[in-house]
């Protein structure tokens, strides 16, 4: 045993020593560093720029190789790096055969660590790679399978992995064809994993990509603690975004057209996109479609006081500005979505079509089914500035008011089918903002209208009553009102909008006013006037005293909705003051007519015989009593 042992330490010895003496001769006899030009000028011909500011040293044991240190490279445009060492080996035995040629390299394997890259873009977020370490093993560059392997760090921290089966082909020592077979892509906690081949001759791209399941919540919440930009807004689904996973299918050519096909799966929800990309012509069209969409669980969660509602996150526009951001050139987007659910209702066949360019989108199309009736709408978006700004005008039909103010305020108060035509116009980053800053005008109808809050016709008769209409005081009232068609004009001003000139009626009422309503502080107050045009309220109603008819009848009514209604119940009343005030007047009236008249004539006295109508009345009040 001890013989076979000092026979491996001597061969072991040979060997290096055999080692040592090739790599004298063979640094005395080629110096590597005399082809850095030709090295240079052979990147250049293949359109990159490579500088070797290190030395280059061969290696002989245990492989044949060359190290490299200190190379600078770039693309002159969007691409460069910096590689402090690189290891290049060839095999032996492959040496020794020869038949060596571009194409049939004898390289064994790449290796490279602590490299950097950074790819910048017309976009606005550069990509830089840091602590890259890279091994190639069995490189051939003649289509042959060979392995990579890659690791490195990205925003600062970030661990990135790259493992793939490739191929690569060079034609007229250029590169023609690219590919990566089975590759797995792992960045943090994102797994992606599928096939790409690319055709560098006819400048096309083929691939599929599956990715994991991604609590994209999460992940963003990480990268934004390196990278600001990525802010995930604040939403009131506590799973929100923590259950993301996609499946891609492309073919891109980077200056022609372009086509992918993904399938996203959102928390549940699955949704089909198809993007269509023409660089030849500058556009591109979005489709997207789906079953279902829970929007209440990405929205804003409820504001919990006024201040909170003023500072609500900025993620009204933010979802249109992404394809603005990753396209400069023309865009048409198209939303299908068979039922979106809200918090307390659903939006049922929306379909919208928008077309825009750079931070300009026109809404040229938006239809949906909503409470029993539709909308249509058309509107443009300017999302340039620091404050979006938006011109809509919408058009709505036969919004059932039972089902809408049961939604959206909890009131059961008023019923109808509601019509409008408006044109409006704003701006803002959040929906208060907006609200805030809301101007516009409009039309709008209501349909058979009824009010159950109270009935107009017994409140307006039990205040003639104290005029001295007789009625029956026995009657029984319906609850409610049953209306005549509400008309009358919309605007928006301050933070208000504005119903004016409505015109409506019940029997012999009829009735007119305006109304105001607080859209932030959710409120609002009608003032509204009736008129008895006829001697009874309606064919069934009270008798109205002549003295009344054509007179004005104030009412007052008042309430709130949204998250300030607490009761869901409003009041309306005549206004006090004026009542007082007609009542004074009737009084008045009726004592002049009795007591400060001539009888028969109704002549009006004079001097002493008012007096003495005067003491007349009053003693004989104070008689009665």
């Amino acid at each position: 045993m001890s013989k076979l042992i000092k026979w491996l330490l001597t061969a072991g010895l040979a060997l290096g020593v055999i080692a040592g003496v090739l790599v004298v001769i063979l640094n005395s006899l080629i110096d590597p560093n005399d082809y850095k030009s030709d090295i240079e000028n052979a990147a250049q011909q293949n359109g990159i720029k490579l500088s070797i500011e290190g030395n280059l040293a061969l290696k002989v044991f245990p492989k044949l190789g060359v190290a490299v240190t200190n190379i600078k490279f770039s693309d002159g445009q969007n691409i460069a790096g910096h590689i402090p060492e690189l290891d290049i080996t060839v095999g032996w035995l492959a040496l020794i055969g020869g038949n060596l040629s571009a194409t049939n390299l004898p390289i064994d394997s790449i290796s490279l660590a602590k490299a950097t890259l950074q790819y910048s873009s017309a976009t606005p977020v550069p990509l830089q790679l840091e602590q890259i370490e890279l091994n190639i093993n069995d490189l051939t560059l003649n289509g042959n399978d060979f392995d990579i392997n890659l690791s490195a760090q990205i925003l600062k921290g970030l661990p990135l992995s790259f493992s793939s089966t490739a191929q690569v082909n060079i034609q007229d020592e250029k590169v023609s064809r690219v590919a990566a077979h089975n590759f797995t892509f792992v960045v943090d906690e994102i797994t992606l994993k599928g096939s790409i081949d690319g055709d560098l001759t006819s400048q096309e791209i083929k691939g599929s990509i599956t990715s994991s399941s991604i609590n994209l919540k999460k992940q963003i919440a990480t990268i934004q603690r390196h990278l600001p930009i990525f802010a995930l807004p604040l939403m009131a689904g506590d799973k929100a975004m923590s259950s993301v996973s996609f499946k891609s299918e492309f073919n891109i050519n980077p200056w022609g057209y372009s086509h992918y096909l993904h399938e996203l799966v959102l928390d549940g929800q699955t949704f089909d996109i198809d993007v269509s990309a023409d660089q030849s012509t500058n556009k591109m069209a979005i489709s997207l479609k789906g079953n279902s969409f829970k929007l209440a669980d990405y929205l804003p969660p409820p504001a919990q006081s006024t201040s909170d509602r003023t500072q609500a996150p900025a993620a009204i526009f933010a979802p249109l500005a992404v394809p603005f951001m990753l396209w400069r050139g023309q865009s048409n987007i198209e939303l299908a979505i068979n039922n979106i659910q809200l918090e307390s209702f659903a939006v049922n066949n929306f379909y919208s079509n928008a077309s825009g360019y750079r931070n300009q989108l026109r809404l040229t199309s938006l239809t949906a089914d909503l409470f029993g009736g539709h909308i249509n709408a058309v509107a443009s978006i300017d999302i340039s500035g620091a404050t979006p700004s938006f011109r809509l005008v919408p058009s709505v039909y036969d919004i059932d008011l039972t089902q809408a103010l049961q939604a959206l305020s909890n009131s059961q108060d008023f019923t109808g089918y509601f019509n409008m035509d408006a044109t409006i116009e704003g701006s803002g980053t959040n929906i208060y903002e907006i609200q805030k800053s809301l101007v516009g005008n409009g039309q709008f109808k209501v349909v058979t209208p009824s009010y159950r809050g109270v009935n107009i016709e017994e409140t307006i008769c039990q205040a003639t009553a104290m005029f001295g209409s007789r009625g029956d005081s026995a009657q029984q009232w319906p609850e409610g009102t049953q209306l005549n068609d509400i008309t009358g004009n919309l605007g928006f001003t301050n933070g208000k909008m504005l119903l004016t000139n409505m015109t409506t009626g019940t029997g012999n009422l009829k009735l007119s006013g305006q109304s105001q309503v607080q859209l932030v502080e959710q409120s609002y107050i009608l003032n509204a006037k009736a008129v008895l045009a006829g001697a009874t309220s309606s064919n069934s109603g009270c008798t109205v005293n002549k003295r009344l008819q054509n007179q004005v009848i104030p009412f007052v009514c008042k309430g709130s909705f949204g998250a300030n209604n607490s009761s869901g119940q409003s009041s309306c009343a005549p206004d006090q003051k004026v009542i007082r005030g007609l009542l004074k007047n009737s009084l008045l009236q009726q004592l002049g007519e009795k007591y400060l008249t001539t009888p028969n004539t109704e002549a009006p006295l004079n001097g002493d015989s008012i007096q003495d109508a005067l003491k007349g009345f009053l003693k004989k009040k104070l008689g009665d009593s």
